[in-house]
Formats: structure tokens, sequence, C-alpha cells
């Protein structure tokens, strides 16, 4: 490292430790370690790297026992080791400044925002946060961090069908929207009413968030029109997700169904507003109930795990007419699992583009009628009635869109 460089590196190193140290100060002044300290740490952290490792480890070690001995001697009631963590973190930070400075601070800056939020953090933590959003949130840990990198990532099953590490990474990618539409509803209040709810249900399950809908209406808990609404919006939630799980797996299908994915959520938002005018005041109980379930999303896996190999046994068989009556078939039990199917065997090569987006045009309108049948076993006649009415516009733009496509 040339000289201008070592001395660039150790100011972003100094840099380091007088933010840190700075929180630190405010924080806790009076405590062992302050600023100062904190500068010279990171700076001890930083001329480890350019001396012998002998001399590196004596004195890091003086530090992690200066550190250790600060803490026993300390006569503060409240005994955190935040401080302490802290500067072993600084120690590091000045070390990395010298190979990825601009990593470096990132993680200072990152360190000073957790230090400075400690309240905020405290107050969500142990107020906000309740045991059910802590067990799902350890189970999409599980799902994210444990399982999928130990699944296999080459295809296997009859035709070689099955690419488990893929079908994995879909059904993280549903449970992490379906946290986003939990948290996007706690953020605005939690209980905004039956259009938050839709649409942050419908990407958990936008048939079972329509049967939610009409039941509801039908018990008088909320208007029809703002049932109507939500059920519109958890449609809309369907197709942005939609979007977002072909893209994932090729997306040649995401560009030719984005043209209707657009039109119909236009279409349908715009109708889902002039319907939610009518609703007034807050829904307790249009909130999501918890994060997210975990059943739809298995049975996501599930849907795919079947109907690829069905499609592709289909395809051999009967052609592109077995692809089409496939997906049919499969979309009114979930839109988005036959669709991944078809857009997979578009990207290994043995379904065409065009068959596709048939395929995927077709599993939209059977789900659209499970919809509208869950919606007259939910809500009534009338109910479903009116939801078809609402729906036959989207309907109507969606098909010319994929046609035109």
């Amino acid at each position: 490292m040339g000289g201008l460089e070592l001395w660039q590196s150790m100011g972003v190193a100094l840099a380091i430790g007088l933010l840190i140290g700075a929180e630190r100060e405010r924080d806790r002044p009076g405590r062992t370690a302050g600023v100062r300290t904190f500068a010279l740490v990171a700076l001890i952290g930083s001329v480890a790297v350019q001396v012998p490792t002998v001399v590196a480890v004596v004195l890091c070690a003086g530090v992690v026992l200066l550190v250790v001995a600060g803490y026993v001697v300390s006569e503060d009631e409240d005994r955190g080791i935040t401080t302490e963590t802290a500067v072993i973190a600084t120690l590091g930070l000045g070390a990395l400044s010298h190979t990825a400075p601009a990593v470096a601070v990132a993680v200072a800056v990152t360190t000073t925002v957790l230090l400075v939020s400690r309240e905020n953090l405290h107050r969500f933590v142990r107020e906000t946060v309740t045991d059910q959003e802590r067990s799902d949130a350890l189970v999409f840990f599980v799902a994210a961090f444990v399982v999928l990198p130990v699944l296999p990532s080459g295809e296997v099953g009859p035709y070689g069908a099955w690419v488990p590490q893929r079908i994995w990474l879909l059904v993280v990618l549903i449970i992490a929207i379906s946290w986003v539409g939990y948290a996007a509803t706690r953020l605005l209040g939690a209980r905004r009413g039956v259009m938050i709810g839709g649409l942050a249900g419908g990407f958990v399950s936008g048939t079972a968030t329509t049967g939610v809908m009409a039941a509801r209406a039908r018990r008088r808990e909320v208007p029809v029109r703002g049932a109507l609404a939500g059920a519109l919006l958890a449609s809309v939630a369907t197709l942005v997700q939609l979007a977002v799980v072909t893209s994932l797996v090729d997306s040649r299908v995401t560009v030719r169904l984005l043209p209707a994915i657009v039109a119909g959520s236009v279409v349908m938002v715009a109708e889902a507003w002039w319907l939610g005018r009518s609703v007034r005041g807050e829904d307790d109980a249009a909130a999501a109930g918890r994060p997210f379930a975990i059943v739809p999303a298995l049975v996501l896996a599930a849907i795919i795990s079947i109907v690829l190999p069905v499609a592709l046994w289909l395809q051999d068989r009967y052609g592109a007419a077995g692809a089409l009556a496939a997906s049919a078939t499969a979309a009114l039990a979930d839109v988005h699992g036959a669709s991944v199917a078809m857009t997979t065997l578009v990207h290994t090569g043995d379904l065409s583009l065009a068959t596709a987006v048939a395929a995927i045009g077709a599993g939209l309108a059977t789900n659209t009628l499970g919809k509208v049948v869950v919606g007259a076993a939910g809500g009534g006649a009338r109910f479903a009635g009116a939801l078809l009415l609402c729906l036959l516009p989207a309907i109507a733009v969606v098909a010319l869109a994929l046609a035109l496509a």
C-alpha cells in the first residue's frame, strides 16, 4: 500500500472511531470508553494490519484486556456490554478500513444507527412485536437461511422437472412478500380498513382473501362496497405477485405479461378507489392477524411440484393443448404455482414462450372464476354477481393485452 493510500485508510479508521465514539460519549458520558478511546482503538486496528502478526496479536489482545478490565471495575448499575462490544467492533472496522474502506464506513454507519436507536429498538421488541410475529420470523429465517442453502440445485424427478432449491426459493419469496404486506398494514395503523387488509391478504392468497371479504360483508361487519374494494385489491396483489414470481424464473415471460398485469391492475385499483370512498373509519378486524401463513407457501411448492411433471407429460403426449389444460386446472388452486411451472418450462426450453403466455392467461381466467365461486360461497349470489361485474372490465383489458402479446 502506497503512502497516500495508507494515510487515507488511517483517516477512514479515525473517522469511524470518532463517529462511533461520539455516539457512545453522548449516550454514556463518563463511561470508560469515550470518543477519544474509540478513535484510538480504530487507529490501533488500522495499525495492526500494517505490522507483523505477533505485534498485531499483542495490540488486539491489549485492547480486549483493557475492555474486560474496564467492565470489571465499572460501578455502573446498568452493566450492559453494548459499549464494550462496540469497542471490539471499532477495532475490527479500523482494520477493515485498509482492505475495504467503503464497506468499513457502511458498517460503521449501520453500527451507529443501531446504537442511536436503542430505545426505539427496545420498545419495538418488547412492546410492539407480538409473540406470533417473533414465531413467524423464526419460521422465515429457518426457511430462508437453513432449508434453502441445503436443498439440491440440480434437476431431479420425472423428466428432470424439479429443481428443489428454485422451488423453495419461490416459497421464501412468497413468505417475504406476505411479510411486506403485513408490515405495511402495521405501519399504516394495523386496522386502516378492508382495502389495506385486502391488499395485504392478497399477497398471501387472493382467493382466500376474497372469501373472507365476502363472508364479512354477509355478516355486515363491513359495507359491501368496502368488501368488494378489498377483494379487487386482493386480485391486484395476485397480478403483482405474478410479475414477481415469473421474473424470478424467466424475465421473458414477465415482459410478455407486463402490459396485461399493468392494465388489469390499473382498472381494479380505480374501481377499488371508487368503491372505497364509501368506507369510513377504521376496521379493527381488517388487518392481517399474523405476518404470514406458511401453509399457502407450502401449498405453492406442492402445486409446482405436481404441475411441472404433469405439464411435461401432457406436453409430451398432447402438445401445447396439454400444457394449457394443466395450467388452467392447477390455477384453480393457485395461479402462481401454475404460472411458475409454465415459466420454468420456458426457461428449460421445454415450452414455447407463446404457449406459456397463453397457458398463464388460461390460468388467470380459471383463478378468477374460482374467486367468484368463493365469493358466492362466502357472501351469496348478490355479492358474487357484484364481484363479477367489477372484475369483467379487468378481465377484458387483460385478455386484450395478452392477445396482443
